[in-house]
């Protein structure tokens, strides 16, 4: 779903976007921008072209209102993303240290759309976040990112405690291995093998196409059961001596 947290955290400083300026929201507006949340969100988003200004302050008002119920506060969050653009970044920041885990899931999913460096940036944050959904959405913005930091965050994040309920491993650990099977670079080769042991068997699968792309070596013909062409692949890399 890893650190260039610097520039995230001076962004995450300031209180407000470059929209501060904007009054605060009569409270027509608000009821404007409240009717306009319950728009579809192509049609929202034609609706919002030009109008920027006019809703975003009211939307951002919306999404940081505790005494609003959760899916419009997500959607507000994501109107004012639409309707700011870039320059909702400040806002989107803030609300990616809110203490309600939808709002950190939510600034995740905007921020990547309209800036997505800073996304990153956030996601890099948020991949240790104590709700596994949240957790979940920043390995998702980190997919979209194959630098050699993020990778190397992706591996360290693979076996922390909070990624295991007790002995039980949870399902994120196969989401990021999936993600790093993707562009698998040599040097992960032992460590692709090695997790042909996990005991989570949908972290093996993963494993097994990043060991495909790195050899270029495909085992086995036709279907078969996962535990079959498993054993496939641990003789391989005991017969190759890959194996950490």
């Amino acid at each position: 779903m890893k650190t260039k947290i610097v520039a995230s955290l001076l962004i995450a400083g300031f209180s407000s976007s470059a929209f501060a300026a904007l009054t605060k929201p009569s409270s027509s507006t608000l009821t404007s921008a409240a009717e306009m949340l319950k728009l579809p969100t192509e049609n929202r988003r034609n609706a919002l072209m030009g109008k920027g200004d006019k809703f975003y302050s009211s939307f951002i008002s919306i999404a940081f209102n505790d005494a609003q119920p959760m899916s419009l506060r997500w959607r507000a969050l994501m109107a004012a993303a639409e309707a700011g653009g870039d320059k909702a970044t400040a806002d989107l920041m803030k609300a990616g240290d809110h203490s309600q885990w939808y709002m950190r899931n939510a600034a995740l999913v905007a921020l990547s759309e309209v800036n997505p460096s800073q996304g990153v940036k956030l996601a890099q944050k948020l991949i240790k976040d104590k709700a596994l959904v949240v957790r979940s959405a920043a390995v998702e913005v980190l997919d979209k990112s194959a630098t050699a930091e993020v990778r190397d965050l992706l591996w360290e994040e693979l076996n922390q405690t909070y990624n295991f309920k007790g002995a039980q491993s949870l399902w994120i650990r196969h989401q990021i291995v999936e993600v790093l099977a993707k562009k698998p670079k040599d040097h992960e080769l032992k460590i692709f093998a090695s997790l042909l042991s996990d005991k989570d068997t949908r972290v093996q699968l993963p494993a097994v196409g990043g060991l495909e792309k790195l050899t270029g070596t495909k085992l086995g013909e036709g279907p078969m059961k996962q535990s079959e062409l498993i054993g496939l692949w641990k003789n391989y890399v005991k017969k190759e001596n890959i194996a950490l």
